[in-house]
């Protein structure tokens, strides 16, 4: 019995260190090479859990020559577009400018019901909202409204272009994010200074923090009864992360 568990533990470990080092894509944003080898590792990794009998050192032998063939696909289609199209295959055009591509549909057995769904499912209400759709290699459907549907952006409308950045967030469940804090340019004192101006003198009676590229602070107390607080903490003009 403690054989058995050993052997888990240790299979356990191999397989998540060896679908870590495979990338961090979900499942549904898997090649298709990707997915047979994802299939495959766990499929070598339960038969040693199964059967003491089997050698364990056969099912690491196999994971690790899985992560090579995985290593070696992907250098091959980054190298080569053509061997890309061979490996992962090539996106397809189902609706181009508003009409839906028959052929295309029948040549990829791709029912028209879901091609609806996948249509709604990125906020349209239907084809008539619908510039062009596109299934990605990976079985993803990318889907770009007509040009009239698009939202208007502050180019068209003449504005200056705003800084796009990634908030940060600088208070996590109670817990000051020193690292995040450390990019915005500022210290703990600057945003302790700010939250006893709101009436919160702990980290910890903070759920969330964050600072956005435009220099405003949003903060959420603990507790079902807790403020939501939106303070202008520093002037966009300053935000360089």
């Amino acid at each position: 019995m403690l054989t058995g568990i050993l052997r888990t533990i240790i299979l356990f470990f191999v397989t998540t260190v060896v679908l870590r080092l495979m990338g961090k894509r979900q499942l549904a944003q898997l090649q298709p090479y990707e997915v047979v080898i994802t299939l495959m590792i766990s499929d070598l990794a339960t038969q040693p859990m199964g059967d003491v009998e089997i050698p364990l050192l056969g099912g690491l032998i196999a994971i690790l020559t899985l992560l090579l063939m995985h290593s070696l696909l992907s250098l091959l289609s980054f190298w080569s577009i053509r061997l890309r199209a061979i490996i992962c295959g090539r996106p397809s055009v189902l609706v181009r400018n508003g009409r839906i591509c028959e052929d295309e549909l029948s040549r990829l057995c791709f029912d028209l019901s879901d091609l609806m769904e996948g249509i709604r499912s990125q906020g349209l209400s239907g084809l008539h909202e619908t510039g062009s759709v596109i299934l990605e290699t990976n079985g993803a459907l990318s889907v770009f409204p007509a040009s009239e549907n698009r939202p208007v952006t502050r180019g068209e409308q003449g504005l200056p272009p705003q800084y796009d950045g990634i908030p940060l967030t600088l208070i996590l469940d109670g817990k000051l994010q020193e690292r995040t804090l450390a990019l915005s340019g500022k210290d703990a004192g600057w945003l302790r200074r700010i939250l006893q101006g709101q009436g919160i003198e702990q980290d910890k009676d903070v759920l969330i923090a964050l600072l956005n590229t435009q220099g405003e602070l949003l903060i959420q107390e603990k507790g079902k009864s807790g403020r939501l607080i939106r303070v202008q903490a520093m002037p966009a003009g300053e935000v360089r992360w």
